[in-house]
């Protein structure tokens, strides 16, 4: 068998990578909340070619969430460049549940909990797979603030929270929509749930729209700072 130039591999590779890159336009734009034949298969596929090609916002292992942290990949979400979104989540919670139990369901290093300190609560668990991110919080954390580290795909809130928070973590999710309609069990009577995420990414998109056609949207905040927007979408606890 005649082994590929240089030249050949890498026009194959760029053709290949247009290929995957239209695929998943296509299945984000509708393929996503349609059923097909193979889907759990494509979908399979999809995330691994994501993963590998550095598509962010797509699910992968703890290891990389630890290595990540660890070097400090995520040290710019402290920053000032993010402080819109996070005002807008806040606020929601400030306004429709105040001075509320907060579940922060993928909290990283804690960014959104220093926000939420500024204006109180009455408790507040944090949760994140980064042991590296969760390990940065011990000793610092007040006496009402819990912060675990857990898969939180399967874990399980010790309480019911008014308020539930995933802010840009929905899409690291291998079921997103599950996940979320999983952490509406955990919500006091009357409590809402506040989703945030960065809307250049088509997954994003996909997963918001969806949610916003299954659940009861109380109000959506389109945010822009820098070069950069967000979509903030607090959401009342039942579904339609």
């Amino acid at each position: 068998m005649r082994i590929l130039s240089s030249r050949p591999r890498q026009i194959a590779g760029r053709v290949g990578g247009r290929t995957a890159t239209a695929a998943r336009a296509a299945y984000y734009a509708t393929g996503f909340r349609l059923p097909f034949p193979g889907k759990e298969a494509f979908e399979d596929r999809l995330h691994r070619w994501e993963s590998t090609a550095g598509r962010g916002d797509v699910p992968q292992d703890e290891s990389r969430w630890n290595e990540q942290y660890d070097r400090g990949r995520w040290v710019f979400l402290s920053g000032i460049e993010e402080m819109a979104h996070y005002a807008v989540i806040v606020g929601y919670a400030s306004f429709l549940k105040p001075h509320s139990a907060v579940l922060d369901v993928g909290c990283g290093a804690g960014v959104l909990h220093e926000r939420f300190a500024a204006v109180g609560y009455a408790r507040y668990t944090g949760i994140d797979i980064s042991e590296v991110a969760i390990s940065s919080l011990q000793g610092s954390a007040p006496s009402n603030a819990t912060f675990v580290a857990a898969d939180a795909a399967t874990f399980t809130p010790p309480s019911t929270y008014d308020v539930i928070v995933f802010n840009e973590s929905i899409t690291y999710f291998t079921d997103p929509i599950g996940v979320f309609a999983r952490y509406q069990n955990f919500l006091s009577p009357g409590g809402i749930v506040v989703v945030s995420c960065h809307i250049q990414s088509a997954r994003a998109h996909a997963i918001l729209r969806q949610l916003e056609r299954d659940h009861h949207v109380l109000d959506v905040t389109v945010v822009r700072q820098g070069k950069t927007s967000w979509r903030c979408v607090a959401f009342a606890g039942e579904a339609i």
